[in-house]
């Protein structure tokens, strides 16, 4: 009997201990989930405002919408929302990863502006920024002239729009050259450009193959070379041409110099 009386009471010490280690838990559970989570979010609430999105964009001037999260502390919703009332576009190159606000570039001659190595156009996308350029030029783009100003790769976009039909494009010299779908302009474009040619050609005439090939090895050594860099270094190697051979050279070819 005695026994029994003893495990009683060992089992009521033991349930009680147990009661107290769970009454811990839940007081512990309870406390943090007020101090971490409810107060976490009722200051966000708090602190986050709206205009906080647009002064972060002034700051950094091109963000991801994740960077934008983390530094707001606003839902993707809720930024989606303010950028959309406020206005803003998207990078043509990084996947359209990035975004500024409309108020924040001073757009190029081109329509362009880039902050460090992210490019924005003001028609939007790389493809809207192609054609947009292509109607508004006079004589029309190489892929080579279009990269030198896009800063991007852009013969895979050239070829999709092409067999698309919503550019036009002729070969002019040994080039291809991009123009406007619509007749008329496409071709008033391809006069200008074959003039163009025409009158660099006539104030230097192209030399003879062998020469021509010297310079376009040249150039493949060191795609950066200027045109009396070139004559000079073949020169030296008793290849005779002149600095306006190599400009002709440049010319017929479409051997566009691209900025870094």
């Amino acid at each position: 009997m005695k026994i029994m009386q003893l495990h009683s009471e060992k089992s009521k010490k033991f349930v009680a201990k147990v009661d107290y280690y769970a009454t811990v838990i839940i007081i512990i559970w309870i406390y943090y989930y007020y101090c971490v989570i409810f107060q976490g979010e009722l200051m966000r609430t708090i602190t986050f405002q709206p205009e906080n999105i647009i002064q972060t964009f002034y700051k950094y001037k091109t963000l991801t919408t994740d960077r934008l999260q983390e530094l707001c502390g606003c839902s993707r919703k809720t930024a989606w929302r303010i950028l959309n009332d406020h206005g803003y576009l998207s990078s043509y190159n990084f996947n359209a990863r990035y975004y500024t606000l409309i108020d924040i570039p001073k757009f190029d001659d081109y329509g362009l502006w880039s902050f460090r190595k992210v490019h924005f156009s003001q028609y939007g996308s790389l493809t809207k920024a192609i054609i947009e350029l292509i109607k508004q030029s006079k004589a029309g783009f190489s892929a080579g002239e279009f990269e030198n100003i896009l800063k991007v790769p852009v013969k895979p976009s050239l070829l999709r729009l092409y067999r698309e039909s919503r550019i036009s494009r002729e070969k002019v010299g040994a080039v291809y050259i991009y123009f406007a779908i619509n007749t008329l302009q496409q071709e008033r474009q391809l006069s200008e450009r074959q003039s163009q040619l025409k009158s660099a050609l006539e104030d230097s005439a192209l030399p003879q193959p062998d020469r021509i090939i010297a310079v376009l090895v040249e150039l493949i050594k060191k795609p950066h070379s200027e045109p009396d860099a070139i004559a000079k270094r073949l020169s030296s190697r008793h290849v005779h041409i002149t600095t306006r051979e190599v400009k002709a050279i440049f010319t017929y070819y479409n051997l566009v110099k691209k900025n870094d």
